[in-house]
């Protein structure tokens, strides 16, 4: 392989100081606040807020959360809500990586993975989504079973203390512990694979896929394997507040930014070996399942380093067969469709607790056959101005979605509006967090139809998606037109259908625009990948080339689309 050019001098310090922020960005937006405030309070130097306005400001650039008091022993750092408050960072290092990745670093520096829009897109709408699907309370019932557990049959006391610095550490490894073995019986179980297919079918590496997770989790028992130990010893508040940062940690190990770190991951996990249990590569299946600590996998026997000096094979990411599709009501079903439909005729009754392929299955096909293929879904919208159209409703209801999130009191506003004050606040919230999702989720399916246009299997069609899109946005202005008229005497009234008036208009452009845009082709087609570079480092460092490598496993066994996952 050709060397890279060396970078200029002033790129490279350009390069240096983006990465000194990104690397700020990421320990904002993976939980240090939560960490040095934890420190501080357990050392006696955690400040109340009237001596301590600098230091909390430092903590919290954004705003100081109202849990934080003006004495120390009245702060309850367990009460903050960590992972709102990351939001913000969350956004600017996604933000920041692809201005690295994209504005400073040459292509020839670039990693071997870039992001991709329709995958970023997808990525972070199944994060979105998953928040909305969590504001729909009577969907969730983990707090609830958790604190049956603990006030009924918790086996001591002696833990219930949330600022003891022996409860608050305890916690932290006992939650991690737990998380491994979830996390790995996820790798292993049909029903816990349900909603853990999710984050891994992107096939990109980098922060939005850490986004990229499943609205359905209330389906599965994964709450049970990875919380109800901790039920029997600790409080909810102190358990989830461990689960929030063991969450939060995660983020910053989505990047291939940052290289192997050795030393580090002596006991830490790191965004090199969470690369690896990403991949696809048959050397990766079934590694690195730590979240924040790389001990438990090499104590259990599954740990594997990203360099090898025998194997430069290059690491390729997703799930066994592709996804192959941006739908992202899809890529939170397609695995129960699998396990009820298709993998019961293998495995009867005990399906849902079995792995989910055949039982005479021998081994992952090798990386670069038909069914792990380098090739990858790539298809493109059939005009620039179908995929700018995708782009802005996909802005629209995100950008409307996070308004949402951030009032708090909106919900309340809106139920007062309706005239619903005597309906119970959780019957309201829920129904309405409901039918938010129920309409941001037919909005992002929209889109990921524009996307793939064209592709084969897909039913849509560039009339079809304009009839959808039509209907999507006649009802998306007619409710607050409805809402208007209702009190159209009143300020808000009328501000709803100047809205809705506003909306509609919109949308006819937009529509027209996209409709007498000319085709290009669109659809099909996909992206080699590296497939090139795989086969120059297999002649160039081993001496071979790559041939066509032979299918190791009947394609007759594979039933409908999700028969023959491995991962």
């Amino acid at each position: 392989m050709e060397p890279k050019e060396p970078l200029s001098l002033s790129r490279y310090l350009c390069l240096q100081a983006s990465y000194a922020i990104f690397g700020v960005l990421l320990l904002y937006a993976s939980g240090l606040p939560f960490l040095v405030l934890a420190i501080a309070q357990q050392t006696d130097h955690l400040p109340g807020l009237d001596d301590g306005r600098t230091f909390y400001k430092f903590m919290f650039p954004l705003g100081v959360p109202d849990d934080i008091s003006e004495t120390t022993s009245s702060t309850n750092l367990i009460g903050i809500d960590y992972l709102s408050i990351a939001i913000p960072a969350f956004v600017l290092s996604v933000v920041w990586e692809h201005v690295i990745i994209f504005g400073i670093l040459p292509p020839a520096h670039r990693p071997l993975h870039v992001a991709r829009v329709a995958d970023s897109m997808t990525s972070v709408g199944l994060g979105v989504l998953q928040i909305l699907f969590a504001q729909v309370l009577f969907l969730q019932w983990f707090e609830p079973l958790y604190d049956a557990v603990y006030d009924n049959i918790r086996i001591t006391d002696a833990f219930s203390d949330e600022k003891n610095p022996r409860n608050w550490w305890l916690c932290l490894f006992f939650a991690d512990f737990l998380y491994y073995w979830f996390h790995r019986l996820s790798h292993e179980i049909s029903w816990m694979w349900t909603t853990h297919v999710v984050h891994h079918s992107s096939e990109e590496y980098n922060l939005t896929t850490a986004l990229r997770q499943p609205a359905l989790d209330f389906l599965a028992p994964s709450f049970i394997v990875s919380n109800m130990l901790g039920a029997l010893i600790f409080p909810f508040d102190l358990f989830t507040a461990h689960t929030t940062f063991n969450l939060l940690y995660q983020f910053w190990i989505h990047t291939q930014l940052v290289p192997p770190l050795p030393l580090v991951e002596t006991i830490f996990n790191t965004p090199s070996l969470h690369k690896i249990h990403h991949a696809r590569n048959i050397r990766a299946l079934g590694k690195n399942y730590g979240a924040i600590f790389s001990m438990w996998d090499r104590m259990f026997g599954t740990f594997e380093p990203e360099i090898r000096e025998e194997d430069l094979e290059p690491l390729f990411y997703g799930v066994v067969p592709q996804l192959k599709s941006y739908n992202m009501w899809y890529a939170n079903t397609h695995h129960f469709y699998h396990m009820l439909f298709v993998q019961t005729n293998w495995h009867g009754i005990a399906t849902p607790f079995k792995h989910w392929t055949p039982k005479d299955t021998q081994g992952c096909p090798k990386l670069g056959s038909k069914m792990n293929p380098l090739k990858k879904f790539d298809p493109q919208p059939p005009s620039s101005a179908w995929k700018a159209y995708a782009v802005t409703q996909f802005m629209i209801n995100l950008l409307s979605v996070g308004a949402y999130l951030q009032d708090a009191a909106l919900a309340g506003e809106i139920q007062s509006y309706a005239g619903l004050e005597e309906m119970d606040k959780f019957w309201f919230d829920s129904m309405l967090a409901f039918g938010i999702s129920a309409m941001v989720l037919w909005a992002f399916c929209n889109v990921s139809s524009i996307m793939t246009l064209g592709v084969k299997g897909t039913t849509s069609t560039r009339g079809s998606i304009l009839r959808g899109e039509g209907l999507r946005h006649g009802v998306f202005a007619g409710l607050p037109l409805v809402a208007g008229v209702v009190k159209a005497g009143t300020a808000t009234g009328q501000g709803l259908m100047y809205f809705a008036a506003a909306y509609a208009a919109l949308a006819v452009i937009m529509l027209w625009f996209v409709r007498n845009e000319p085709e290009r082709g669109g659809g099909g087609g996909g992206d080699e990948a590296g497939k090139d570079l795989v086969v120059a480092l297999m002649a160039e460092e081993r001496g071979e080339e790559r041939g066509k490598e032979r299918e190791e496993l009947e394609v007759a066994k594979w039933t409908w689309y999700g028969a023959s996952k491995y991962r």
